[in-house]
């Protein structure tokens, strides 16, 4: 898979929240080819493991035989990744260097209060872009081992989330789609239980396409999607699997969609195969967040994932932090 296909690079803006800093632009030159190479094969490696051809839907069914190590390319791609960040670019490293500065500044002047929240905020235009694990970056884990690195495919514009104070302000539309191989129960029941804590949930399980349609047209503040989707190459355009005869993109719904954030719709999450694509398309209606995986994963990691991040997120911490908690406490599945 080539990932970027720009030779020149990019420009970026870099905001840095709960600090006192003004964003700063920059621009990033494109991806070596060494890391777009060290991605597609832990890629190709990572979709041969057992747990996670599970996951695909017939469109991602990986059909060659691969000889790379997982845990081997992961770490590589970690390394590729770090050569490309800390090249010492004469455009780029402005942006390395205030990170690292404003890092330094706010530990010596204690301008960040224990507790406070940040987050770190990248502006890409390059969808594909966000394939690439960005927190394995040093200057974050080093600099920012708390804070949640965020990047937006679009112009900043949106705000971040507030959870509300009472949960039972929550109103969530869960849409289990088809989901053969797959556990999407164990999804439903952890969506479900937010019903003890006053969250109202209307689920759809395996709607048509006219009964999706019609009921975004309601209010909802998170829509949840579980099931099979998958994404072009490019990651310009995803789809989901409703049933077995229904598969849509989020561009046929882009009415009902736009109706649904102008009724207060906040959040979206594919708790499903490869969102780059659908969370590029929602981008583009103006939503204002949306969590995908980028790649399949076993359903261990995604019920958990839904578990850990609700936790957080109905306990009153911002979506960006709720969603850094979760992805921690998923480090010790890499180990089973």
């Amino acid at each position: 898979m080539k990932l970027f296909d720009k030779e020149s690079g990019f420009h970026t803006n870099l905001e840095v929240t709960g600090m006192k800093f003004e964003p700063i632009e920059g621009f990033l030159p494109a991806p070596p080819p060494a890391l777009n190479s060290s991605f597609a094969n832990w890629q190709l490696s990572y979709r041969g493991l057992d747990d996670v051809k599970s996951c695909f839907s017939s469109r991602l069914t990986a059909g060659k035989v691969v000889n790379y190590s997982a845990p081997e390319e992961a770490q590589a791609v970690k390394a590729h990744l770090n050569e490309w960040l800390n090249s010492g670019d004469r455009e780029w490293q402005p942006i390395r260097d205030q990170l690292i500065s404003i890092a330094n500044q706010s530990q010596a002047n204690q301008s960040n209060p224990a507790g406070q929240e940040i987050h770190v905020l990248l502006d890409v235009p390059e969808t594909n872009l966000s394939r690439f694990p960005w927190q394995e970056w040093d200057v974050f884990k080093n600099h920012y081992p708390n804070a949640e690195v965020i990047l937006r495919i679009r112009n900043p514009s949106s705000k971040t989330i507030i959870p509300p104070q009472n949960s039972s302000k929550l109103r969530i539309l869960v849409v289990v789609g088809r989901s053969d191989g797959i556990n999407t129960e164990s999804d439903l029941e952890v969506i479900q239980e937010l019903e003890k804590k006053g969250v109202e949930v209307i689920t759809l399980i395996q709607p048509s396409f006219q009964e999706l349609y019609q009921a975004l047209f309601e209010s909802y503040q998170i829509f949840i999607f579980t099931g099979h989707s998958s994404s072009q190459e490019d990651g310009k355009i995803g789809w989901i699997e409703l049933n077995n005869q229904d598969s849509v993109t989020i561009k046929q719904l882009s009415e009902p969609f736009k109706k649904a954030i102008d009724n207060g719709l906040q959040l979206a999450i594919f708790n499903s195969c490869d969102g780059i694509g659908l969370a590029n398309q929602l981008t583009q209606l103006n939503l204002l967040q949306c969590i995908v995986m980028r790649e399949p994963v076993p359903d261990v990691v995604a019920v958990a994932f839904l578990k850990y991040f609700f936790k957080e997120f109905t306990g009153n911490k911002s979506l960006f932090t709720s969603v850094h908690e979760a992805r921690n406490r998923l480090g010790d599945l890499n180990e089973k």
